[in-house]
């Protein structure tokens, strides 16, 4: 292995000199999560070891004339099939805990969202099915790390829809005691906590919460006021949607301080709007979307003060649509789907700063076969970092390329670190056998917080289309 050893010096630090502004908001790093072979996948839960579940199309499977999707565990770079309960056709799963147990639903019959629906708890590689109030059918939506499932069923003694929980394998019926004629629960929180809403017949619905007893938090401003709450934390920050009276319903957060709901609106040109998730710090997620065709989306992140499009936080050059955004962990990261070459896809948006390089993937073609980077160490305040290449051919000449973005290179089919973004680099490196070749590189003190910085390798390439190859690019923030 060649080493070699570098410090980066103040024609870095000119460079960043703008790039201060980056550090009030995070900065995120981008995976398509792929599928189980069929053409679609959606992202619906994330836990904060950064695992993800949802539901994928699978190769080949068809029920009731559709592509049939079945529930998936994504951990580490895998998307596990966790296939359904015996006599279903299909399965969602919709939330996971730090323990890895994860609820949703195993579905027969479904058309056009209808259909029979039997939730399960999945433990340990084993999927349960869990009980319900006897007419067969159950919603299990969220769990906390205590493991107690917020969701709804059916009572058969009124044949109304009840907010229940289930702890330890039994169920409760704790809408029962709710004031309304139906109800259903959503979310809970890890105190247990549980929100969801309620209706009476031919009623708006009314955004409610139990905590030991019932309280109606929105919907209550009479008719057309509809509130749904979706998540609560243990700050009692509620979040969910609620048609206020200048229109169609909006993204909504209710608190302690404002009861009656904030009026988040809606981002430029959309009609519609809400929040599916809230972490401990009062970070949530959700969409913005249209009511009309074509139905146009986009993913939401508010971040306790304002509600930003999350695709204005992808990085630079990635080739995604943020669809909408399902649930943010305690680290931020977010998880939901995105439209990826005309196909609906799981993603994840992991928070960059803590620690690890991404691998933003992507060499660009050449003739020097798979270049592949990685990346060690933190960009803290004179740290060393080391940078790996390895698959470069003998006999080239490389280059390291750092900057503060990225651009697609559709005419190499990859993703490019432009070569003068920071004014000056790059460092080349020695001309020999690289079959791997390590770079050391020490980050100088006073660089802004918060900042992203791309880093590839560049690889002479005197037959190729533009003069060189290039490795995948890694990326990492400054903490």
């Amino acid at each position: 292995m060649h080493t070699v050893t570098h410090l980066l010096t103040a024609t870095l630090l000119a460079g960043l000199g703008s790039a201060a502004a980056f550090g009030d908001t995070p900065t995120y790093s981008f995976q398509d999560l792929g599928t189980l072979g069929g053409p679609e996948s959606v992202a619906m839960g994330l836990n904060d070891e950064g695992q993800v579940v949802g539901w994928s199309n699978v190769d080949g499977c068809i029920a009731q004339g559709h592509p049939c999707r079945h529930a998936f565990l994504w951990d580490d770079g895998t998307m596990i099939d966790l296939g359904k309960l015996a006599g279903d056709e299909e399965s969602v799963a919709r939330a996971i805990n730090n323990d890895g147990v994860i609820v949703g639903t195993s579905e027969s019959d479904v058309v056009a969202g209808f259909g029979t629906f039997h939730g399960f708890v999945y433990d340990a590689g084993v999927m349960t099915a869990l009980p319900d109030l006897g007419v067969g059918q159950s919603f299990p939506h969220d769990i906390n790390n205590a493991g107690t499932i917020a969701g709804w069923t059916q009572d058969p003694t009124v044949l109304r829809d009840r907010a229940v929980t289930w702890t330890g394998g039994a169920i409760d019926n704790v809408g029962d005691t709710e004031s309304h004629t139906y109800n259903r629960a959503q979310g809970i929180s890890e105190s247990g906590v549980v929100v969801g809403f309620a209706w009476n017949l031919f009623q708006p619905n009314d955004a409610i919460l139990f905590d030991g007893g019932w309280f109606t938090i929105g919907g209550t401003g009479g008719q057309f006021q509809n509130a749904e709450a979706s998540d609560v934390n243990d700050s009692g920050v509620a979040v969910g949607l609620q048609a206020f009276p200048s229109g169609g319903w909006h993204p909504a957060v209710w608190t302690q301080d404002e009861p009656a709901g904030i009026d988040l609106g809606l981002l430029p040109g959309m009609t519609l709007g809400s929040l599916y998730d809230v972490n401990e710090a009062g970070h949530a997620v959700g969409a913005s979307y249209t009511d009309f065709f074509p139905v146009m989306s986009r993913a939401v992140y508010y971040d306790g003060e304002t509600m930003i499009d999350l695709n204005d936080l992808l990085p630079a050059g990635t080739n995604a649509l943020l669809w909408d955004a399902q649930e943010i962990n305690e680290a931020g990261d977010i998880v939901g789907t995105a439209l990826v070459n005309g196909a609906f896809h799981a993603f994840l948006m992991s928070v960059d700063g803590d620690g690890p390089w991404t691998d933003l993937g992507s060499a660009l073609a050449g003739t020097h076969g798979d270049p592949v980077l990685t990346g060690t160490g933190t960009l803290e305040d004179n740290t060393p970092v080391e940078l790996a290449l390895t698959n470069a051919l003998e006999n080239s000449t490389t280059f390291l390329i750092v900057g503060l973005s990225t651009l697609d290179a559709p005419f190499k089919g990859g993703t490019l670190v432009p070569a003068l973004d920071l004014g000056g680099f790059p460092v080349p490196l020695p001309t020999g056998p690289l079959g791997e070749i390590a770079v050391n590189a020490t980050w100088p003190a006073g660089i802004p917080a918060g900042v992203s910085l791309y880093v590839q390798e560049w690889i002479q390439d005197a037959a190729g289309p533009a003069g060189f190859s290039a490795s995948n690019a890694v990326s990492a923030t400054t903490p």
